[in-house]
């Protein structure tokens, strides 16, 4: 069986083909790299640029042919933070469809549990707490290990490409540069805190998996694990140098010269976050665990096929569901609000399919009582029979039904929440707040809510209606439903009506 693994992500596009057996060993047939950039200049345009779009679609083109030559029956492509936040990424991904290359976009989250699962079959995790690091162009995912078990997870919307797009540096940088890109980091990091559980394992040690750590694990101890000192020192030399000098003194790859002193203050600030443990870096990735997850699934790709899906969710709704108009009209007003919140909530495909399934379920437990619904909902989910579907997946649909009103997602109060994957309880957390956003804003069943636009500053999320009539309830509710949101955002709410 022949596997080829395809990760599109922010700054370089990787791809892996191997041979696998039935019981999972793997010979390596071909491996390619392309650093294209796509998040270049995307903070600013919030698209990915021409050079960058084309050079992209030519390394794709050139993978295809690969593939192709290798006769691989599973292909399995996926992109990450800047396809997750590119206006035109869209258009990227339609144009890599027609080079034979489906790309899926994938959530944070999805990225910190695939590298979970490529580093758990690299190597044994010690009993030590360890905690997972990834920094790439447009995200950076933190796991938290302890004993084997995973227990928290968390992936930031920033990367090396964002933070040195947003920093803009001198060459060579100043210390006025080094003092603002610190704050930035600071204020990051207080707001990343907030989403994490009170108490974590303090490492003692960090496994990265990216391109940067790799070479920062170069320039810093010859390739061997480093110390936070010793990151420190080698940070100051990239500092004091300009980008050429950066390749010419230190050895430093000419393609990263340009940001890799801001990925060394990142990585730096984010282990004395964690307590300043040494790191190791592991020659695996995101592409390493998409070859183990197919081969989970006996080498298929996954999902699986959408229209089995959505049949097994409409036959669910045309027997339980009271209202189908209200909750059509939830789903697409839902849809509305995913694709506006998307970059600040870092979601993917998969994602955006399981909140218009749990939208077009979130009132089916009207069908036992009006009262708690939402909880017989979810009683409904877990025991219906939905073809298409993993286990784990109708478990987060049932807990986004759940908590799509009531109290919100605790796991120190919930039971079945708890017992979730973390990655899982993140994607929980915000498409319930997302549901309940739009579930607010058809609070009457008339449908007065046509359309919606989002509009996200430092300070607010707001919320622009166009609607037909009045809808002071409607917006009423959304301040109270949409709580979460602000919470999840951090930021004040505010509506208005066009």
């Amino acid at each position: 069986m022949r596997i080829a693994a395809i990760d599109v992500g922010s700054n370089s596009i990787h791809m892996v083909v191997v041979e696998a057996d039935p019981m999972g060993s793997q010979h390596v047939l071909a491996r390619d790299k392309a650093m294209v950039r796509l998040a270049q200049g995307e903070a600013r345009s919030g698209e990915i640029g021409p050079e960058a779009f084309r050079a992209g679609l030519d390394a794709l083109a050139q993978m295809a042919k690969t593939i192709r030559d290798f006769g691989c029956e599973t292909l399995m492509a996926c992109g990450t933070a800047a396809l997750r936040d590119a206006k035109n990424a869209q258009a990227f991904v339609l144009e890599a469809e027609k080079l034979g290359i489906p790309i899926q976009v994938i959530s944070g989250e999805e990225e910190a549990r695939l590298i979970h699962k490529a580093v758990s079959h690299a190597i044994p995790f010690p009993p030590e707490p360890v905690t997972l690091m990834d920094i790439g162009g447009g995200s950076t995912e933190l796991t938290w290990v302890q004993a084997g078990r995973v227990a928290a997870t968390i992936s930031l919307p920033w990367g090396l490409q964002r933070l040195a797009d947003a920093a803009q540096t001198a060459n060579p940088p100043t210390a006025g540069d080094l003092k603002r890109l610190r704050k930035t980091i600071q204020r990051i990091l207080r707001k990343a805190r907030k989403a994490l559980p009170s108490v974590l394992p303090e490492p003692t040690l960090v496994l990265g998996t990216s391109g940067t750590l790799e070479d920062l694990a170069q320039g810093a101890a010859a390739g061997q694990a480093f110390s936070t000192e010793q990151l420190r020192d080698f940070a100051l030399k990239l500092w004091h140098l300009d980008a050429q000098q950066r390749v010419e003194r230190l050895g430093v790859d000419p393609k990263r010269a340009e940001v890799l002193h801001v990925g060394a203050i990142w990585a730096l600030s984010l282990l004395e976050w964690l307590g300043s443990p040494s790191l190791r870096h592991l020659p695996v990735g995101l592409r390493e665990g998409m070859i183990w997850e197919a081969l989970k699934h006996g080498g298929t790709a996954i999902p699986p096929l959408a229209d089995r899906r959505r049949a097994s969710i409409n036959q669910l709704a045309a027997r339980l569901d009271p209202d189908p108009g209200h909750s059509h009209h939830v789903a697409r007003l839902a849809d509305e609000l995913f694709v506006s919140l998307q970059p600040h909530f870092e979601l993917g495909d998969p994602e955006r399919q399981w909140l218009a399934y749990a939208a077009r379920l979130h009132d089916i437990g009207f069908s036992i009582s009006e009262k708690a619904h939402h909880k017989h909902g979810e009683y409904l989910i877990r025991n219906a029979t939905l073809p298409g579907f993993w286990p784990e997946e109708v478990d987060l649909l049932a807990q986004v039904v759940r908590f799509h009103r009531g109290k919100v997602p605790h796991h120190a109060k919930h039971e079945a929440f708890r017992a979730l994957a973390p990655w899982h309880r993140q994607v929980v957390r915000k498409l319930a707040a997302i549901l309940r956003g739009a579930d607010a804003l058809d609070r009457r069943r008339k449908q007065a809510v046509r359309h919606l636009a989002i509009e996200v500053d430092d300070q607010r999320l707001h919320v622009i209606l166009d609607a037909a009539g009045e809808v002071d309830q409607e917006m009423k509710a959304f301040l109270d439903k949409g709580a979460l949101l602000g919470t999840l955002l951090d930021r004040r709410i505010e509506v208005t009506v066009v």
